[in-house]
This record gives C-alpha cells, sequence and structure tokens, in this order.
C-alpha cells in the first residue's frame, strides 16, 4: 500500500489482472467479423428493410451504414493501439474525460450487452436452428424434422435452445480463450463458405428454376401466395432508403468489438489499428455481393412478399431467412444442409462477443475499485474471469425470458443507448491528444496534419456521424422509440436508454464514497493507465 498522509483516504493498490495475451491477428480480425455477423446482416435486409420500407435503395443503404460506422471504428482501433488494455471505452474515456464519464460510457455498454444476451440467444434457435431443421425437414421430406423447426422458432424452443447455448459458452469461456479461438476459427470457416455457397446457387439459378424450386420445396401455388404480398421496388425514397441503415447499424458497428479483450491481443497495438477497419470492410462487401446476387435471381417483388406474409405463403410459422431461400433453390438436400449450418453460426455471433466484452468491463471496474472485488477473480489456471463471465451468463437467461416473453426490449432499441456512448467515446479521441499528451506522442497513432492530430479529426467526424445515428434511429418506425400501432413516441424505451446511460456517472460517485469511507482513494488509479 502506498505511503498516505495521517487521515488521508489511502490509494488503491491493486495486483495485475491475471488476463493473457492468447489472441493472435486471426482471431482478432475473426472476432470482430462474428460481433458483427454477415448473416443477420444479410437477414435482415431481407426479411426487413426491403419489406418494410419502400422506394428503398439497399446499395445505398448498405454505404450510408459503413459510412456511419467507418469513422467510430477508426476512433475505436486508434484508442486499442494506444492503450491497448481491456475494458475498451471505460479505459478510453476514464482516462482522458473523467472516470465517472469513462463508467457511464461503459456502464452503459455493459448493462445492454447483459440484456441483448437475450437476442442472439433467441436468434440461435429462431434464425439459426429452426430454419435449419424444417428446410431440411421440407428438402427431405422429413415432417418430423419441419415440426421440430417450426418448434424451435416458438417460444418455449427459443429459450430452451437459447439457455443451452448460453450455459455452453460460459462453459468454454471458462475452460480457456484460446479453446474458444479455435472453435471460432473454424465456425466462421464453414459460414463464410455457406454464403458463397449461397451466392454462388443464386447466381447460377434463373428467376424460374428458383420460382420451381420454391414451390417444390413448399408447396405449388407457394410464391403465388407470397407474390401478392409484395410491392415491386419503386421510385427512389430518399428518406426510406437512410433510415433503415438502423437494421445494418445494429451489426456493422460492432467491429470495434476487440477493443474490449485488448489486454489479451497478441501485438495489440499493430493488429488492433488495422482489425477494426477491416472487418467493417469485408463485412460490407461481402453483402453487397450477397445483396446482389440474391436480388439477381428471386427479385425485389418476391423478397417483399417473402417478408410482408411472414412466411405465410410458404407454410412457414416466421419468415424464412435467405439461407432457407438458397437452399430451397439449390435442388440438393446436401447443399441446403450445408448453407443451413453455415447459417446457424452466423445466428448467434453476437452473443460470444457479448459475454466475453461485458465480463472484461465486469474485471476492469472490479479491478479499480467501482465494482465488488470479487469479479475481477481470475483462475490462475486457465487465466478466465471465471466470476464475471457466470455473472454475465445468468443475466444473458433472465434478458433471454424478457426478450422472448415480454414486449419490453425490442431488437433495436438499445442501440440508441450505445450510440449515447458512442458520443462520449468520439469527444475523448479529440480531446486524447491534449488531455494525455505524453501516451498520445508515445503512441503509434500520433500523426498530425497541418499540425493537427489526426485522432482529433476523426473523433470530430465520428462524433458528427454518431449524431446522425441518434437522429436517424430517432425518426425510424421499427427502431424501438416508436409505437407501430399509432406512431406516438414510445417515451419508455427513451427513458430506460437515457437512464441506463446516466446510471454508471451515479455508480462512480457511489462507489467512490463508499471506498473512501473505508480509507481508499480509487480516483488515484484513474492517473495511470490500467495495468496488464
Amino acid at each position: 500500500m502506498s505511503a498516505a498522509e495521517p487521515g488521508a483516504p489511502r490509494a488503491f493498490e491493486r495486483q495485475a489482472t491475471g488476463l493473457v495475451r492468447e489472441a493472435a491477428w486471426w482471431d482478432v480480425l475473426i472476432y470482430n467479423v462474428n460481433f458483427i455477423s454477415i448473416g443477420l446482416m444479410a437477414a435482415f435486409l431481407f426479411n426487413t428493410t426491403i419489406p418494410f420500407y419502400p422506394g428503398v435503395n439497399v446499395y445505398l443503404n448498405e454505404l450510408v451504414a459503413f459510412a456511419l460506422v467507418i469513422p467510430l471504428s477508426l476512433v475505436f482501433a486508434m484508442f486499442a493501439a494506444a492503450m491497448p488494455r481491456s475494458g475498451g471505452d471505460y479505459v478510453y474515456v476514464s482516462r482522458t474525460l473523467h472516470p465517472a464519464l469513462g463508467m457511464m460510457s461503459s456502464w452503459n455498454n455493459t448493462v445492454w450487452w447483459f440484456i441483448y444476451g437475450g437476442v442472439p440467444s433467441a436468434f440461435f434457435a429462431r434464425y439459426g436452428l429452426g430454419p435449419f431443421l424444417r428446410t431440411v425437414g421440407d428438402m427431405s421430406g422429413s415432417g418430423t424434422l419441419s415440426d421440430w423447426g417450426n418448434t424451435l422458432v416458438g417460444k418455449t424452443g427459443t429459450v430452451i435452445a437459447g439457455t443451452i447455448l448460453i450455459v455452453v459458452l460460459c462453459a468454454i469461456f471458462s475452460r480457456s480463450l484460446r479453446l474458444y479461438f479455435r472453435l471460432q476459427n473454424t465456425l466462421f470457416v464453414l459460414a463464410m463458405g455457406s454464403i458463397v455457397i449461397s451466392i454462388v446457387v443464386f447466381l447460377a439459378k434463373g428467376h424460374g428454376d428458383v420460382v420451381a424450386a420454391i414451390n417444390s420445396t413448399f408447396g405449388s401455388g407457394s410464391v403465388k401466395g407470397a407474390l401478392k404480398s409484395g410491392s415491386p421496388q419503386g421510385a427512389l425514397d430518399v428518406r426510406n432508403t437512410i433510415l433503415p441503415m438502423t437494421w445494418l447499424y445494429l451489426e456493422l458497428v460492432f467491429n470495434q468489438s476487440s477493443a474490449y479483450i485488448g489486454g489479451e491481443v497478441r501485438r495489440a497495438s499493430r493488429v488492433q489499428l488495422w482489425s477494426m477497419p477491416a472487418a467493417a470492410v469485408v463485412a460490407i462487401g461481402v453483402l453487397m455481393l450477397l445483396t446482389w446476387s440474391a436480388l439477381h435471381s428471386i427479385g425485389f417483388t418476391l423478397w417483399s412478399g417473402l417478408g410482408n406474409d411472414f412466411g405465410a405463403s410458404l407454410g412457414l410459422s416466421s419468415t424464412p431467412v435467405y439461407s432457407e431461400i438458397a437452399a430451397a433453390a439449390s435442388g440438393y438436400t446436401i447443399v441446403g444442409i450445408l448453407i443451413l449450418a453455415g447459417f446457424v453460426f452466423w445466428s448467434y455471433t453476437w452473443l460470444p462477443g457479448q459475454i466475453l466484452n461485458a465480463s472484461r468491463n465486469l474485471v476492469a471496474y472490479a479491478i479499480d475499485g467501482v465494482m465488488p472485488r470479487q469479479l475481477a477473480y481470475v483462475s490462475d489456471g486457465t487465466h478466465a474471469p471465471l466470476a464475471a463471465i457466470w455473472t454475465v451468463g445468468a443475466g444473458s437467461i433472465v434478458f433471454l425470458f424478457l426478450y422472448v416473453y415480454t414486449k419490453i426490449f425490442p431488437t433495436l432499441t438499445g442501440i440508441f443507448g450505445f450510440i449515447l456512448g458512442f458520443c462520449l467515446v468520439s469527444i475523448a479521441a479529440i480531446m486524447f491528444p491534449f488531455r494525455l499528451r505524453e501516451v498520445f506522442e508515445s503512441s503509434p497513432v500520433r500523426w498530425r496534419v497541418a499540425g493537427v492530430p489526426v485522432m482529433s479529426i476523426v473523433g470530430f467526424i465520428s462524433l458528427a456521424a454518431c449524431v446522425a445515428a441518434l437522429v436517424i434511429f430517432w425518426k425510424d418506425p421499427y427502431a424501438g422509440l416508436r409505437n407501430l400501432n399509432d406512431g406516438s413516441r414510445y417515451w419508455w424505451g427513451v427513458a430506460y436508454n437515457v437512464g441506463i446511460f446516466l446510471s454508471g456517472f451515479v455508480i462512480y460517485f457511489v462507489a467512490r464514497a463508499l471506498n473512501r469511507a473505508r480509507g481508499v482513494d480509487i480516483s488515484k488509479r484513474f492517473q495511470e493507465i490500467p495495468i496488464e
């Protein structure tokens, strides 16, 4: 314990985290692409954007999302290179601006990762296992598989499958991060392979071939029923091209996921700098190629109809995802299995990052004395923060139930809260070269243009992009902030977004007061870069 004057609060002394640098560059790049989930971006594009935003130009829509995300990606990449520690924006904002602001930004993310633990764990059955079983069943003539698939997209099946997935992931993370990366990388190759096969199928099959295959798989007249519900692409509607950016931003913005495990990345100062923007470029490039091929064979009107009738024309209990249509269009059960099995992986790839990132945030809080020290416990044998991992896992299961059985948390609602935090990170980037001059000057991002730090310029652009994204989320009727029945503002959703965002500010000062009462001054910890 460092010396202190009699009666003065003692400095908070901490040991090394116990986390080790296990992630290689390939692990990090895939980790970031996974948290985006190219498959889910495509599913939302075909199932939501095309059916419900008349006049949308999907290619411009994709580019708008990319343009609003990439400045923030560069901000996180620069910060992660300059301060390669776990905890992401908690470290960046607390050390650059103020500990309370860092806690406000980061706690906001952590809470939403708990809440959003329910979303991909639900998608695992709803968009992954369920469609896999029901389409393979339809293609092979197995009514049993079809029934199982329809059961899994129901509420009970979704919760059971999602709970099992969360427990399995937590068990893997508790055993070894290296083990997870090996599984992640293998499954990623299979998942990317499924997209490549889907693209090939869509390019190889003409519209008539696809129509015949859908009718053969799901029943004669299926396409005719869907077309009745569909709308052809009309004249360009700029508003409806910009607004559905929300459905792509939801995934694309988390290309910076590896920032939160920065203390476990090898050669982080180099790898983090390029892997985050590279992940966004890869994801949007593959999405645009998949979009082009799918529209080539299916056509805008049929995609619109499949989304508007929610799968009813095909005899399904939910809207088919693009992988189901590609599988049917292939005409071969084995090809369909490869396509659908790969998409099962895409359906839940947010979840591992949410559990890992939130658990690393909890460790960072506990080490700084803002949260109970038990959350900082890291196993000597596995180098895993066991208490933090299972805390996040338990919370994710709770929110899985709430997501499936209530309407408290629509899919997009929390992204508004995330962007509030991203605004703080952008402001921190603007100020970093001036507030932490020594750290900036010794970092690999100490670039200047006409004497102005590039990081400050990028931070300013990122802040403008985040404000624009906030406005778009505010105006998009499907973003969870409006009542779809009457168009009124969903003020409860706005309130808990803002309330969660502000709660971290309060938590810091409460924690500081409690520590002072027992003679510990945690504010001194924020005057230095965190330990490894």
